[in-house]
């Protein structure tokens, strides 16, 4: 399993896209919770991208250490996002993990799209797979991806456009899903618009995302040998319902 770069726009325009504020208003609680609750200490985020959860997590557990495998969002990070000193950030992936020193290491986070994103089951199990190994007796694991139910897909497969206003020029995001059994197609557009509305920018990504539903990740995080596996919808509180939430936390115990 190699360690794949996915997103082809800037760090900055990757960070933008994201409402972060919103975002953490959802999700600090959460983790706080599921940390406080298995007592971590350390934490490893894998794919943490321009740093926003890295940093997060530094108010929440003594250590936080961070990796991705592009170099620009790990300098991104550096330079405009973690200001906290316990906080360790360097570039590489899952295949890098086991040779990572971390001390009373107690959860490894994979947010975002992360998982998914690795395109294919077999790379999503040898994630697994590593993530189980690296983890201390009673260690936990928290993964997020979308909900690939198809009749979710088909509802959201348009997201409504952000509009991100900065520097007098106007950043408009697109992202569009197209539904695959195997592979399901994510598009992402950019547009910026400078003060006299013309167009400055237009960046159009495409990734490819493995169709990670909740009974094949559950197959295969039990066939890595997770034991504990518990599910909640996109706000950290209720659990799953495949038909309504958007996306889902799987948190693992080893």
């Amino acid at each position: 399993m190699q360690n794949k770069v996915n997103f082809k726009f800037t760090a900055e325009l990757y960070d933008k896209q994201v409402n972060w504020e919103n975002r953490f208003k959802q999700e600090k609680d959460f983790f706080a919770r599921v940390f406080n609750k298995n007592k971590v200490k350390a934490v490893l985020d894998i794919g943490c991208g321009t740093g926003r959860h890295a940093e997060l997590f530094a108010g929440i557990a003594e250590k936080v250490f961070a990796i991705d495998p592009s170099q620009e969002m790990i300098d991104y990070a550096k330079s405009h996002v973690i200001k906290s000193p316990n906080v360790t950030i360097k570039k590489g992936g899952f295949r890098d993990i086991e040779n990572l020193k971390i001390e009373n290491l107690g959860a490894i986070t994979c947010l975002g799209n992360t998982l998914s994103l690795l395109e294919t089951r077999k790379n999503v199990k040898a994630a697994l797979k590593a993530t189980y190994k690296k983890l201390p007796k009673n260690g936990i694991a928290v993964f997020q991806f979308i909900n690939f139910e198809k009749s979710v897909i088909e509802k959201n497969r348009y997201y409504p456009p952000k509009i991100l206003i900065k520097d007098n020029k106007k950043y408009i995001f697109h992202r569009h899903f197209e539904y695959g059994k195997i592979k399901t197609k994510a598009d992402f557009l950019v547009t910026v618009l400078n003060e006299d509305n013309e167009i400055e920018l237009f960046d159009a990504s495409q990734s490819i995302m493995c169709t990670l539903k909740k009974r094949i990740f559950l197959n295969i995080a039990q066939n890595c040998g997770f034991k504990k596996i518990v599910f909640t919808g996109n706000d950290g509180k209720m659990p799953f319902d495949r038909e309504n939430h958007i996306s889902l936390f799987a948190i693992l115990k080893k």
